[in-house]
């Protein structure tokens, strides 16, 4: 009996061994073979009449892409190269291409790691990101936002399997019109019309592109599918002589086929959508042409070169700068900034250098323009380094921290900004704050080789926190660099998605998880958005017939309460408020048209323009125009109790009274600038 139970017990030893081994053999068969498609666009456009053998070609990860070997983090490069290539030449009207893929960036390091390409998707799509909610953590744990696999594991190299793709190819931001097929096969070429991909057919296992006619170019973002070069057998290569028809021999007994029905002509085109939030119905005003109004001197001036100020102007421009700004505290602590443009420091940052500036701060006194306090602030960058925050307090990024300081500039609270500071966002009140963080994405060998090969800045990862008022982290997540920042109201996020050509959508994300539009708009440029004041949103967007830039205040229920039409000669529209009742906005005109986003100089500028309108209906309070235009981005500051205006021009600071605010009487008035300093 014992000796049974011994061979028994050796038995299931021998066969629970057997059975581990070849689980374990099973595991690395999966290991070696995964089947797990990597989703990928290329970083810039592939031109055949361009390029030449070796050539590198980059792409990007869409998403996160696990193997036991790499990890890829969504942004990661993907790098390979031309390893054979074809020209359109006079003799042959064709071209073709074969592109290897070899290695990728594996969590900051460079790996040997071979993808084919198994197809292409080059209808275009936009990357507009996930919402802070949707995307992000509790707490300050850092997140990404999850991703459903493109296809599950296999062992063999059999032929391609199909991908599903429906849900993971519309991730990002696109519209609710998907053509995109349900099913990825091998070799499909989706948005380009006579190009076919042969998987795997080329030297080196290199998937080959093919035209019948003209240079093969992808542009930019086009989505790649690559697939790991063990799991995808090659396809047959399709030439011109297996697509050709071989002859009829017995046509001439066979009767013609009847003639095809002609097509149905298409229906004619819908007529535009219209855009309600151009339509201007009580209570909403219209900006008026007319700026023959009442005058109103200036109360007080104060010459910036009191301080030594003496604004370096004489660049080109591609925007507004922060050398200079003017910001209202409460009603007795008016702050103005300048750049003394003392020697500039630099740091080693990563792979970028930090720059560090002087910045004086001068407190005056809105009553009398006497100086109350003057400090000096060691502030990172050229960027932006002051932001409203609750009222009574701001926000200021100095050296590496944000701090938060009160009307008599005295530290509050504070926060540590450990890197290169990107972004700060708040929401009106004050109650929520978005700061970004740049993350650098690359090593820095494949940074320079991305900079040298792509001539662009490298794209970089965004680290994104939520705060609220009192500096508790309630959130954070991570997005790209070529997205604009958050745009936060009081209940959550505004966002702005294309639904089409020219048509746009605005909608609150709100952090319980519900949403509401908006309003539908019209703009030929994608609109700028701001929330300079609670339950409202400023937007600023463009015609193509006139060419005209148009801004508008509307509510978040979508009804209009400012309509301002604008015109080809405004650089700038932008809006500010320190309450909840009035919003000043500043208007640039040049001497000629000029594009969205075009290099300016200071003798291109014509004149700045600054009113103020009632919140609740848009009546225009106050209007004031002046030839000495500031560049600085932060040029003017409505009072918080809505009774004066300090404004900033290119040598001074001028205090207006503003006009009764009452719904009753809203009287206007233009101001009038004195030549002489008080």
């Amino acid at each position: 009996m014992m000796h049974r139970a011994l061979l028994c017990i050796c038995t299931i030893a021998v066969l629970i061994s057997f059975s581990r081994a070849q689980s374990s053999r099973e595991k690395q068969d999966r290991r070696l073979n995964p089947q797990v498609p990597l989703q990928a666009e290329l970083l810039a456009s592939v031109d055949a009449n361009k390029l030449s053998l070796g050539a590198p070609v980059f792409a990007k990860a869409r998403v996160d892409w696990n193997d036991p070997s790499c990890h890829l983090r969504t942004g990661s490069a993907v790098s390979g190269h031309i390893v054979a290539i074809e020209k359109r030449t006079k003799q042959s009207k064709g071209s073709s291409l074969a592109i290897a893929f070899d290695h990728a960036d594996c969590d900051g390091r460079i790996a040997p790691i071979q993808f084919t390409l198994f197809a292409i998707i080059a209808a275009p799509e936009v990357d507009e990101g996930a919402p802070l909610r949707d995307s992000a953590t509790n707490l300050g744990a850092s997140s990404t936002q999850p991703h459903m696999s493109l296809g599950s594991g296999g062992s063999s190299a059999h032929a391609a399997t199909p991908i599903a793709s429906k849900d993971d190819m519309s991730l990002n931001g696109k519209s609710s019109e998907d053509n995109t097929p349900k099913v990825i096969q091998a070799g499909q070429v989706i948005g380009l019309k006579k190009v076919t991909l042969s998987v795997g057919t080329g030297p080196d296992g290199a998937s080959v592109l093919t035209s019948l006619k003209d240079n093969i170019r992808l542009e930019g973002a086009t989505q790649l599918v690559l697939m790991p070069r063990g799991s995808v057998a090659p396809t047959p290569k399709p030439s011109v002589a297996e697509n050709s028809t071989p002859p009829n021999l017995t046509a001439a007994a066979t009767p013609p086929p009847p003639p095809e029905p002609k097509p149905t002509p298409l229906p004619p085109p819908p007529p535009p959508e219209i855009d309600e939030t151009s339509i201007c119905t009580a209570p909403c005003t219209l900006v008026p042409d007319s700026t023959d109004l009442a005058a109103v001197h200036a109360s007080r001036t104060l010459s910036t070169a009191a301080f030594g100020f003496v604004p370096h102007d004489t660049r080109e421009y591609s925007a507004f700068d922060y050398e200079s700004t003017l910001t209202y505290l409460d009603a007795q602590n008016l702050l103005f900034t300048y750049d003394p443009h003392k020697l500039r420091q630099r740091f080693p940052a990563g792979i970028r250098t930090e720059s560090m500036r002087t910045v004086r701060a001068v407190l005056l006194d809105p009553a009398t323009l006497k100086i109350k306090k003057m400090v000096d602030w060691q502030i990172q960058g050229e960027a932006q380094f002051i932001w409203h925050a609750a009222p009574g307090q701001i926000l200021v990024h100095l050296g590496h921290h944000l701090r938060l300081l009160d009307a008599n500039l005295n530290v509050l609270r504070e926060a540590p900004v450990p890197g290169q500071l990107v972004f700060v966002s708040a929401s009106p009140s004050g109650s929520y704050i978005a700061v970004g963080i740049l993350h650098e994405r690359h090593t820095p060998t494949m940074h320079q080789q991305l900079a040298d090969d792509l001539h662009i800045d490298p794209e970089e990862d965004i680290d994104v926190q939520l705060f609220d008022q009192n500096f508790a982290l309630l959130l954070t997540t991570r997005q790209s660099s070529s997205l604009p920042p958050p745009v936060l109201s009081d209940a959550g996020e505004i966002r702005v998605n294309s639904i089409g050509h020219d048509r746009w959508r605005i909608r609150e994300l709100r952090w319980d998880h519900t949403e509401h539009t908006i309003a539908n708009i019209n703009s030929v440029c994608h609109p700028n958005i701001s929330t300079p004041l609670p339950d409202s949103v400023f937007l600023v967007g463009c015609t193509q017939s006139p060419l005209q830039n148009w801004y508008r205040l509307i509510r978040l229920d979508g009804h209009p309460m400012l309509n301002g039409h604008g015109s080809s000669e405004e650089i700038e529209q932008s809006s500010s408020s320190s309450n909840e009742d009035d919003l000043a906005v500043r208007i640039v005109r040049c001497h000629t048209s000029k594009a969205r986003g075009a290099y300016f100089h200071k003798q291109d500028l014509k004149e700045q323009e600054v009113s103020v309108y009632r919140a609740n209906d848009g009546k225009r309070l106050f209007f004031s125009t002046n030839p000495a235009v500031s560049l600085a981005e932060q040029s003017f500051a409505l009072a918080p109790d809505g009774t004066q205006l300090a404004i900033l021009t290119s040598d001074s600071i001028s205090l207006y009274p503003i006009a009764n605010t009452s719904p009753k009487i809203g009287k206007v008035s233009q101001a009038t600038h004195p030549t002489a300093s008080n």
